[in-house]
């Protein structure tokens, strides 16, 4: 009865286009991921960071849902197949993110700062959305985005393998 239930819940919340959150697709509850790949990523500035990359659609689901702080320089990098619209939501992210949409030439479309963080309680519709176009997403602790100077249509170098999924 519950794993039908799952499958019935599982299928209207994927024909309603909302992801599920981490917990509803069998993660252990409240815990962030772990991640084994990495990525050094330069901007415009000179300033140089390593990036967590998540780019299998599980890893970039929960992306950085249950963390309760971020180091300073830490970033998350999202790698996808392809360019196209991208929304991304702070469901289940307990800290602000600056959210920077990169273009497949590596060149940032849109800068979203402080994006606010939703906590336990946040219902889905109040969870806050942001989006612009991209194949590559970098999530940033809030305040991030201004100290290292990022604007659109600045590059960032970094070199990344591009998921079949």
């Amino acid at each position: 009865m519950n794993r039908i239930l799952t499958v019935v819940i599982t299928a209207v919340v994927l024909a309603a286009g909302t992801r599920i959150p981490a917990a509803a697709s069998g993660a252990a509850a409240d815990a962030p991921q772990k991640v084994s790949r990495h990525a050094s990523l330069r901007f415009v500035s000179g300033r140089k960071i390593r990036a967590d990359v998540v780019d299998s659609p599980a890893t970039r689901e929960q992306g950085l849902m249950f963390r309760r702080n971020l180091p300073k320089n830490y970033g998350m990098l999202f790698v996808f197949p392809g360019e196209d619209a991208k929304v991304f939501w702070m469901k289940n992210t307990w800290v602000s993110l600056d959210i920077v949409f990169i273009g497949a030439d590596k060149r940032i479309s849109r800068v979203h700062d402080r994006v606010r963080p939703s906590t336990a309680q946040t219902t889905d519709r109040d969870v806050a959305r942001v989006g612009g176009l991209a194949q590559y997403v970098l999530e940033l602790p809030a305040g991030a985005a201004r100290r290292y100077g990022l604007k659109a249509g600045q590059t960032i170098d970094f070199t990344v393998a591009i998921p079949e999924s």
